[in-house]
């Protein structure tokens, strides 16, 4: 009709349909349970960030205390026993630092960290083998010289420096015995029982020492000849990094010793979990039939769930003796870095092989059916197609397993050894970080000693080395991964 205007027709709505914006509005329709469910989480989360930075502070502040405190070491001198031990077997020079030696009885041998004496010079034992030895020259103020073959090696023992003579209150000197005088140096502070002292004189001739009385504080007393000379001990970050020889009692605090053993027992454990891991996921991805499978993979999931404590001794009852009956004999110690390693490659396979099926079963069916296509084998689309694919998870799981060989305790502490030592024979006991740290820390220490910082400072090292690694696993991740 004329003259009418048309008004638009309102849109129908459907039954059951929003019919508002505050109804369209999800958000305001509260569900409690997921908001505490919601609140637990992000409580979690809370906890997990301020707990990890509260143990990295921990270990930090203890750390850094470590390095400035000065320990009191007892004074200890290298003193020769009277029978040789051993003789040369080579002319050696004043630069040699290893050379092969002749034992004078088939039943002796010596340390490592030994103090020896060829001639009138003082050596001390970095690494030894049954017939050759590898040492440090010219201590104790000895100088380094040339010595012939035939040369005798006496054995050293150390003995704490005590004075000879009873120190009355008022006394300045000092008498020593035969020697001893050499290890301490004008200026140095001593201590003799509680009072401390500083050194203004020392007499190489009359085996004295000049001292000054009551320093820092401390109070003049009378010492006996059983009083025992401390000397100071300042701990520095060069000879944290750089030293070969751990061993706070007298002073001594080279990481090398301990972090050495942790890597020789880390790298066996990959030599023997990588194949055994990597193979046992390829062949429960690719070739084995799911009866199958479902039969393997809960047998392999039992090896993680065994306690560490039960593989230690699995080491030490069972593998030790079969590498001495079938391979060693006698040369091999019964406790070892060769049987910790293989030991804790079996605790990491499991490990291993988990992170590798789940990174081969994620590469993309279409790569298998395409290789397939074009005529390649099994083995061939497996090695030229699925590993390459799925090489970004597998060396993942290396590096995670390689965190958890490093950081592995029980097993080190029973079948490894329970002190440090520097070397690279598998077959020798030396002790990793984490096998120290559980031993010191379940010994009788002074809190607050340098005997317990040290813990930390060892702490603080296998922290660093673990984070480091997580960090290349995950660069290598990102690097390799393939994106489908």
């Amino acid at each position: 009709m004329q003259g009418s205007t048309s008004q638009p027709l309102a849109p129908r709505t459907a039954v059951g349909a929003v019919k508002t914006e505050k109804d369209l509005d999800l958000k305001r329709h509260r569900r409690w349970g997921e908001e505490i469910i919601g609140a637990i989480l992000l409580f979690c989360g809370v906890v997990s960030i301020f707990t990890t930075l509260g143990i990295v502070g921990v270990l930090a502040g203890n750390t850094i205390e470590f390095f400035g405190s000065r320990a009191w070491v007892f004074a200890r001198a290298p003193v020769a026993e009277a029978a040789p031990l051993a003789a040369l077997a080579q002319d050696i020079t004043d630069g040699t630092t290893s050379f092969r030696i002749e034992y004078l009885a088939d039943d002796l041998q010596f340390a490592n960290q030994q103090f020896l004496r060829i001639g009138n010079e003082t050596l001390r034992i970095v690494e030894r083998n049954r017939n050759a030895l590898i040492v440090t020259r010219g201590l104790d103020s000895t100088p380094a010289s040339s010595h012939p073959a035939g040369t005798e090696i006496y054995p050293m023992t150390e003995k704490v420096a005590v004075p000879t003579l009873p120190i009355t209150a008022d006394a300045t000197t000092i008498q020593l015995d035969n020697g001893f005088e050499r290890i301490f140096h004008v200026g140095e502070e001593i201590r003799v029982g509680t009072e401390e002292m500083r050194i203004t004189a020392t007499d190489h001739a009359a085996d004295t020492l000049t001292v000054e009385r009551g320093i820092n504080d401390t109070r003049l007393s009378e010492h006996d000849t059983s009083s025992q000379i401390s000397q100071p001990d300042a701990v520095t970050f060069g000879e944290f990094i750089t030293h070969t020889v751990w061993q706070p009692q007298t002073g001594e605090y080279g990481i090398w010793a301990l972090l050495t053993a942790t890597l020789l027992t880390s790298g066996v454990a990959l030599i023997v979990a990588i194949p055994l891991g990597v193979g046992a996921a390829i062949y429960l991805s690719e070739y084995a039939k799911p009866q199958t499978r479902s039969t393997l993979k809960p047998i392999l999931e039992v090896l993680a769930g065994i306690p560490t404590v039960v593989y230690g001794f699995f080491a030490l009852t069972f593998v030790t003796p079969s590498l001495k009956n079938l391979l060693f004999g006698s040369s091999l110690n019964s406790l070892n870095m060769l049987a910790a390693g293989i030991t804790i490659g079996v605790l990491i396979t499991p490990m291993i092989s988990s992170m590798c099926e789940d990174a081969i079963s994620a590469v993309p069916r279409s790569l298998r059916e395409a290789s397939t296509g074009l005529g390649a084998t099994k083995l061939e689309t497996t090695v030229k197609v699925i590993i390459p694919a799925a090489i970004s998870g597998i060396s993942a799981a290396i590096i995670v397993a390689m965190s958890r060989a490093v950081g592995e305790t029980m097993i080190v502490l029973l079948a490894s050894g329970a002190g440090p030592n520097f070397t690279l024979d598998l077959r020798q006991s030396a002790e990793t970080m984490a096998g120290h740290i559980a031993r010191i820390s379940t010994g009788d220490i002074e809190y607050g000693s340098l005997d317990y910082t040290s813990i930390f400072a060892v702490g603080t090292t296998l922290f660093i080395v673990t984070l480091g690694l997580n960090v290349i696993s995950n660069q290598i991740s990102r690097r390799l991964r393939e994106r489908y």
